[in-house]
């Protein structure tokens, strides 16, 4: 019997914009993670924390974060109303 397929991940960097009706905040640095899933339980629970901080003010409708991939292709955009 041949040996078991190991699958490794490579960490990829994915940067968190948030983006409103008429303006933009991009993240220049971005974090890694191994999958989009891991980059979006990242980006909610530092929303979590800004908001428990008062560092992330009430940003107003239409506001949203998005996860990009290091090419700029949209991974997910999470709604912040």
């Amino acid at each position: 019997m041949p040996p078991p397929t190991v699958v490794s991940l490579m960490p990829q960097r994915y940067f968190f914009n948030l983006v409103g009706p008429v303006r933009a905040i991009e993240d220049p640095t971005g974090v890694e993670a191994d999958t989009p899933d891991q980059a979006e339980a990242e980006a909610r629970a530092v929303i979590a924390e800004m908001r428990a901080s008062g560092d992330l003010p009430e940003l107003g409708p239409g506001w949203r974060l998005e996860i990009r991939d290091a090419a700029g292709r949209l991974v997910r955009s999470i709604p912040l109303d």
